[in-house]
This record gives C-alpha cells, structure tokens and sequence, in this order.
C-alpha cells in the first residue's frame, strides 16, 4: 500500500467516525428514550472508527518518515542549508527538469521491470542519486509509482504545456483521492436606512463542488535499438514523449470531456447556457461583438479577474490576426501580430490542437474559450505511475493491433490522476464560430 493508499484509508476512517458521532447525538437529542441498545451499538461504531483512524494515522506517519528518508538520500542529504535571503538551488540546464523519470525508465526496461537491477545498473552508469530515488519508489499494481519529488517535476513540466494549467488554474494536491470545496452560491446583500435603524438582515448560501481521482494513461512505443543505447539524450526522449501524450489527452479533458467515462468534466459543460454563444459567424462585426459578449458575460458576473485568459485552436488565432476594418483596412485585433500566442482584449491567449474545427452541422465549426482560470481548480494526485513491457501488445490509434514483440519495441505507460471543477462557473464562458479556422 503507498502513502495515498494510507491517507484514503485514514479519511475514510475520519468519516466513519463523523457518521458514528452525528448518530449518537441524534440518539441522545431525540424527544422519546434513547434505546440502549441502539446507543451500545453506536458507541462501539465510534470507538471502532476511532482506532481505525489512529492506526491509519500512525501509518501515514511512518510512510511519511519513510519518503522523507527516501528523498534526503536521492539529494545525497549533505547539502548545507541555504543562507538567508539567498535564492535555492536550480538545475544548471534547465532543460534537464524531470529527465529522472526518463533514466529510471529506460532503466526498468532494460532491466525488465526487475526494480533492484535497474537500480544497479543506474549506480553503474554513474546516476547514483536517481538510483536512490528509485529504490525508495513504491511497488503498484503492474509498475511503480515514482517518488513524489520526480513526480512533482513531471506535474511541473506539464504546466506551460496544458493550456487551462498555463493560464493559471490552480492545482490542488489530492492525496487522499477527493477533495470538497466550498461554493458561494448566494452573496450577503447590503442596503441604507435611517440613522439609528435596524440593519436588514441577509444570509450568505454556500454549495459543494467534488473532485474525484480520474485516471490517465500515457502508452509511448519506443524502438529497442534505441533503448540499447543509454544516455541522456535517450532518457530526455522518453520524458518528452511522456510529456507530449500527457499533455494533449490533459488538454482534451480538461476542456471538452463530458464526465463519462470516467472522465473529467470539462469546461464545455461546466460553462452555464447563457455564458454560451452558439453558431457565431466570422464577419468582422459579428466576430468582434461575439468576442466582447465572452468577455462582458464574465465581468459583470463580479469575477475577480485574476487570471483570465483564452484558448483556442492555432488557427482561430490566425484566422483572428488575420480580420482587417473593412473601410481602412487595419488590423481588427493588433495585438495578435506579435511574436508568439499575443493577447486578444487585453487578455492572454494559449492555443491547442486539442480544441476540433469539424463541429456543427456544417462540420467547419470551432470552440473558443474565456474564463478567470484562478477560479479553476485541478485536483491532482501528485504521483505518477510508471511501467514498461516489451511483449505486450497495444492498439495504435488506427485501430491496428501492433506486437511490441513483433516489431522489437518496448512499450512505457504512465498514469497520473487528477479531476477539475470551477469554484464559480460564472467565471467562465465561449462560443462555438462558423468557418472561425484556415
């Protein structure tokens, strides 16, 4: 069992325990006597939960001491503390970053998924320290779940990647597999009155919103003859082709999945009917006014706008840079011929070829999306999963049965769990436009 495997296990048990808790105070506050036997049975519900969660506690305690330990030995625990005021240490290249996962990889590979072998053969080859963090990864169920200290470099190099977690929606670890937040669903009110009057009084209403682990898995193919070969330039490979599946099936999720599945639910159908414009035209007034609305329908919903911003397909921002003022001929929207994505109103945009340009009845339909993306939260278990084999078998994506065997190739998978969810759907808002791409 790994550390999140302990802390479910602990808050299952604190639940069980607020279950117990809440039926004893219902017997004790009821209006006819508490039956005895009813309340026995309670009270030993309670204390049962109560020796649950302090074992699951002390468990969590130890495996806690354990990836601490695990940690300190992968730095080589013999760095002095930094001086006050002094910046901490980073990578010299930084192009480096999360390379780890791909040395230990390419390591479980050629060591046939043979965990302590591979570790020798890092320590042979010099990488002393990923060997360490290796040997301090849990065993799961057909791999191994990395340290969470390489994991977290992995969640990192996803973030300017992902476009909903480039603009700034917030991540929220999930280590027990579920988080609940609060959801202001109606404000306090304020109002004048005479001097010396009695205030009117209003009420805030809170709702929930639930994240819930959903699981993705990345499957790269990588040829044996290259695998053969070890340094970092191979181990560099890996980590980008893991990053690069990653990170588009992220984007497709985080954006357009409908919750089935087991699926995120994405911001398509978080975003409220009436923050939606359907079949927008791409004539320059139509497309200029439809853009404003997506921006006014969030604004005067008293967003924060702490960090809004827009996604759409590469070619809707061209098609976008591309809109002149039919009397004089300017750039309708100027601040798109700059290097890079550019701005669009004044807001920040990211682009994705995970957003289709096929939809609606004509099928030349596109999405565009504007949110405060601060307003989004991406629960996220923080660990990755990783496993090789070089005699399964997969299916690529035209529906081909292909032999990792047959074919000399090696297969690695990843998997990584998140969810996501508005603390607002307010916040965000889109359009669907007619011929909106090149």
């Amino acid at each position: 069992m790994d550390l999140d495997d302990l802390r479910r296990l602990r808050a299952d048990a604190a639940a069980s325990m607020q279950t117990a808790a809440t039926a004893i105070e219902d017997l004790e506050t009821a209006e006819t006597a508490a039956d005895d036997e009813a309340m026995v049975s309670t009270l030993a519900a309670f204390e049962s939960a109560e020796t649950a969660f302090n074992t699951a506690s002390a468990r969590v305690q130890r495996a806690e001491a354990v990836e601490a330990a695990n940690a300190t030995a992968a730095a080589g625990g013999d760095t002095a503390p930094a001086a006050p005021g002094t910046a901490p240490a980073a990578a010299i290249n930084p192009a480096d970053n999360g390379v780890e996962i791909g040395f230990m990889m390419h390591a479980l590979t050629n060591a046939r998924g043979d965990r302590d072998r591979a570790c020798a053969m890092l320590d042979e080859g010099g990488h002393s320290g990923i060997s360490a963090a290796l040997s301090g990864a849990t065993d799961a169920a057909g791999g191994v779940t990395i340290p969470r200290a390489q994991s977290d470099q992995i969640i990192e190099l996803l973030r300017p990647m992902v476009a909903v977690r480039a603009l700034g929606a917030r991540v929220m670890p999930m280590p027990a597999g579920q988080v609940r937040d609060a959801q202001l669903t109606g404000s306090a009110t304020a109002s004048y009155g005479v001097e010396n009057g009695a205030a009117i009084e209003s009420q805030q209403t809170f709702g929930s919103v639930d994240k819930a682990f959903k699981t993705l898995k990345a499957l790269v193919p990588v040829g044996n003859a290259l695998l053969r070969h070890s340094n970092a330039a191979v181990a560099a490979l890996i980590r980008d082709d893991l990053l690069q599946v990653m990170a588009l099936r992220e984007d497709l999720g985080f954006m357009r999945d409908a919750g089935a599945a087991n699926t995120p639910f994405g911001l398509r159908f978080w975003t409220p009917i009436a923050n939606w414009q359907d079949a927008v035209a791409n004539t320059q007034a139509v497309v200029e006014l439809a853009l404003r609305r997506v921006v006014s329908r969030v604004e005067d919903a008293n967003v924060m706008m702490v960090s809004p911003g827009w996604i759409m397909r590469a070619a809707t921002r061209n098609f976008l840079a591309s809109l002149r003022e039919p009397n004089h001929g300017s750039y309708l929207f100027p601040s798109l011929q700059r290097n890079g994505d550019g701005t669009l109103m004044g807001y920040p945009i990211k682009t994705t070829s995970q957003i289709p340009a096929n939809l609606g009845i004509g099928t030349n339909e596109t999405e565009v999306y504007f949110a405060d993306f601060n307003e989004v939260m991406i629960g996220d278990a923080m660990t990755v999963t990783i496993a090789t084999s070089s005699e399964a078998a997969y299916v690529d994506q035209g529906g081909n049965t292909v032999s990792a065997f047959q074919n000399d190739l090696t297969l690695m998978r990843a998997i990584s769990e998140h969810d996501l969810a508005p603390r607002h759907v307010e916040a965000l808002a889109g359009l669907n436009g007619v011929g909106w791409t090149f």
